[in-house]
């Protein structure tokens, strides 16, 4: 999903597992590698990494890949408790209605920016939306809330996927490079 790659023929692929009782990872590792079809494809970490930095998902993959990642990397002994998948929603750290509170920019760099908000960089899975008069405020709005409304900083708080991200003073589009990078960085390890 995060690569975009094909599931065409995924029931041949697992029915041939089951019948040939694939139980184990290393198993599935040899299975898949003699398998020269499209759908056993195995993306290196080059495709992986450029995927959280390029990749453009809907907004429900982008929330799966986020919490099955937060699922994965969070401390065993965290003082909160991952919810259900159902009990978050998506949020854009930098707002698409970003042109309102964050600054103007010329045309070619607006456009960049359009496309980089919509990468795993710029996403978090949070409890619940956020108010709809501080989801597109500025950054120190967004992230701190305002008056009874809020901010990421509650909303998004004992994530494991959200580490160091509401630390920062600012978000921009290096900041969602250098958090892209990070998430692959525990993708990586998690899904050796």
């Amino acid at each position: 999903m995060l690569v975009q790659a094909t599931t065409k023929n995924y029931n041949r692929l697992f029915t041939s597992l089951i019948l040939n009782e694939v139980k184990d990872a290393e198993t599935l590792r040899k299975a898949l590698a003699a398998n020269e079809e499209a759908t056993t494809f195995m993306p290196g970490d080059a495709e992986v990494r450029k995927a959280f930095e390029e990749s453009c998902l809907y907004n429900l993959q982008s929330k799966g890949i986020l919490y099955l990642l937060e699922s994965a990397i969070r401390p065993s002994m965290s003082s909160t408790a991952l919810l259900g998948f159902n009990q978050y929603t998506l949020e854009h750290m930098m707002p698409k209605k970003w042109r309102n509170n964050w600054g103007a920019l010329d045309e070619e760099a607006a456009t960049r920016r359009d496309r980089k908000l919509l990468t795993l960089g710029n996403l978090a899975i949070i409890t619940h939306s956020l108010n709809a008069s501080i989801r597109d405020a500025d950054w120190t709005t967004k992230k701190q809330g305002k008056g009874y409304k809020d901010g990421l900083a509650l909303c998004a708080a004992g994530l494991a996927t959200m580490a160091g991200a509401l630390e920062k003073e600012s978000w921009d589009e290096g900041d969602i490079a250098d958090r892209a990078e990070w998430l692959a960085d525990k993708a990586l390890e998690v899904w050796r």
